[in-house]
This record gives structure tokens, C-alpha cells and sequence, in this order.
């Protein structure tokens, strides 16, 4: 357990670090000086904060450490593939939404979508809200319990939703085989709704 918790706290520390290091773009002593002191900051708090339950998922999880239950808990090898997916998908979903916003008719067709999901953890239901947030041409409305609200630009903007892709790949990161994930899609509103 100890082993683990050290491991996480490097692993943390070295990714924040080189965050630090690719957005500074300095390599002086004062600015990696300031990156030790930032990222060591920001790892004591996150420590400091792990110690209380926000959610009562966490709390659920804590007992089931007390009962010799083993959590479920990030799969970190299957980050090297996530990662550069979903920069990917970013990449895709860019072209898309300059060529809508490029054409003089701008065939946008904006929708609301509300979805259910079956996500192991608040961690795996953040991730999927910010990697909805991150791609261009949808974004995250509400996250609340296991129901998304996400803005839609256009319908090919959802179809990574709709078609399960990104939920799955996000669900991926915590389970070997996920069954669907996404499901009880309902669009609230959309262009013709207007």
C-alpha cells in the first residue's frame, strides 16, 4: 500500500514537473527553481486533500479498502494509448468544426443531449466530461450523478457520444472488456426545436 501511494505521489510530481517545464518554455535555474516549488506545492495540497471524502463514492471506496476490497483504480499503461487518442479525436473534430464554420451556409445544427452512463468512478466521469470538454465543437454542460448534459454544434460533433466511442475509451482506462457505456440518449433541444 505505502509502495503504491509513493509510486502515485512520483508519478504525479514528474507529470506535473514536465507540464511545468513544456509550458514555461524556460530552462534557467530561476524558472525550474519555480517549477520545484509550484509542482511541490501542488502535490502537498492534493495530498493534504485525499485525506477527506468528498463524494460519497469515495466514501464507499475507503470501506471497501477496510473490507480487503480492492478499488477500482486507473489503468496508467492504458493512458499511452488514451492520451494520443483523444489528441487525435481533438484533431479530427478541429478540421470538422472549421470546415461548418468556413462554409457561407454554416450548416450548424446545435443540440442538447442527455445520456446516462455506466462509469466506474467520479475520477472516470471527469475524465469523460473534460474530454467531451476538450474536443472542439461539444461541450459539458452538467455532470451530475451518472447523467451528462453536453452541448452539441453539430450532430457530428456528438457522434463520438452517441456511437459510444469516447465514453468507451474512457472506461477503457479503469476495465479490460466494458460492456456499453454510454445509453438513454434524449436530445432536449435542437435547431428545428427553435
Amino acid at each position: 500500500m505505502k509502495r503504491t501511494f509513493v509510486r502515485n505521489i512520483i508519478i504525479q510530481y514528474v507529470l506535473l514537473f514536465a507540464f511545468w517545464l513544456l509550458l514555461s518554455g524556460h530552462y534557467d535555474f530561476i524558472h525550474i527553481f519555480y517549477g520545484v516549488i509550484s509542482v511541490s506545492a501542488v502535490v502537498w495540497l492534493n495530498y493534504r486533500l485525499k485525506k477527506y471524502a468528498f463524494f460519497e463514492e469515495e466514501m464507499s471506496q475507503a470501506d471497501a479498502k477496510l473490507k480487503g476490497d480492492k478499488p477500482v483504480t486507473i489503468r496508467f499503461l492504458r493512458l499511452f494509448y488514451y492520451i494520443p487518442w483523444l489528441l487525435w479525436q481533438i484533431v479530427i473534430a478541429s478540421l470538422q468544426v472549421a470546415a461548418v464554420v468556413l462554409n457561407p451556409k454554416m450548416p450548424i445544427e446545435p443540440a442538447i443531449i442527455k445520456f446516462k452512463s455506466r462509469l466506474p468512478n467520479v475520477s472516470a466521469k471527469v475524465i469523460l466530461a473534460n474530454s467531451i470538454t476538450l474536443t472542439p465543437g461539444t461541450i459539458t454542460l452538467q455532470l451530475m450523478d451518472d447523467e451528462f448534459i453536453v452541448h452539441a454544434l453539430m450532430d457530428m460533433s456528438a457522434t463520438g457520444i452517441t456511437e459510444d466511442s469516447l465514453p468507451a475509451e474512457v472506461a477503457k482506462l479503469y476495465e479490460k472488456k466494458p460492456s456499453q457505456v454510454a445509453y438513454k440518449f434524449e436530445i432536449i433541444k435542437s435547431q428545428g426545436d427553435m
